[in-house]
């Protein structure tokens, strides 16, 4: 497996200024990394990897083969993917399109530019499970498998922290979980994150 990813006592902050802006794979539009993994590994060969896009035009979606793919829509009305002649409407209310990356997927917009969140993992190496959650009060978020991603969709929900202080996070910020047992907490009167879940095959 390549890329095999050192455990850190501490998470990671992602913060949404420090994400990458880069073209999407098939130039139709840009996206916005959030993580990839391993680091410095290409758009053809990476592990996993987890991008925000803005989608303003309808169009094909780019060619991951061996990639499983889970699409979740964060901003906008909607979003209509078809693929082998079937639709399915995507809205911030629904669960995440799963698909494989070589399928061929159109997306349609409904009613003006969407945002989604994107997740992508090898399937030769890794799996993932994406989930949405609302956060009223304190969420404990444990972390197994390889890795865990919190992603803030909205509010400013505090991180909580045994060696920190409260670090509140923005709409875009991340924070990324790779050391075995570790556990954060976020606390917020009312926000919601997506929570990525990456299990190796191994």
């Amino acid at each position: 497996m390549p890329g095999r990813r050192q455990n850190s006592a501490l998470p990671v902050l992602l913060p949404k200024d420090g994400q990458r802006i880069i073209a999407w794979k098939n130039g139709g539009g840009m996206t916005r990394e959030v993580v990839r993994h391993p680091a410095g590994s290409s758009l053809d060969d990476f592990a996993w990897r987890i991008s925000v896009a803005a989608v303003s035009t309808a169009g094909p979606f780019s060619a991951f083969p061996g990639v499983d793919r889970s699409l979740a829509l964060i901003e906008g009305s909607g979003l209509v993917l078809q693929r082998d002649g079937q639709r399915a409407t995507l809205t911030s209310c629904t669960p995440a399109f799963e698909f494989a990356g070589e399928e061929q997927v159109e997306g349609f917009l409904t009613a003006g530019t969407v945002t989604d969140f994107n997740v992508m993992t090898r399937r030769q190496w890794f799996t993932h499970r994406l989930e949405r959650r609302t956060v009223s009060g304190s969420l404990r978020i444990p972390h197994f498998g390889h890795a865990v991603v919190v992603y803030v969709v909205h509010g400013t929900p505090c991180l909580l922290f045994p060696q920190w202080t409260a670090a509140p996070l923005m709409p875009g910020d991340a924070v990324l979980l790779t050391a075995s047992g570790q556990r954060l907490t976020l606390h917020a009167t009312q926000a919601e994150i997506l929570l990525v879940h990456i299990f190796s095959n191994s």
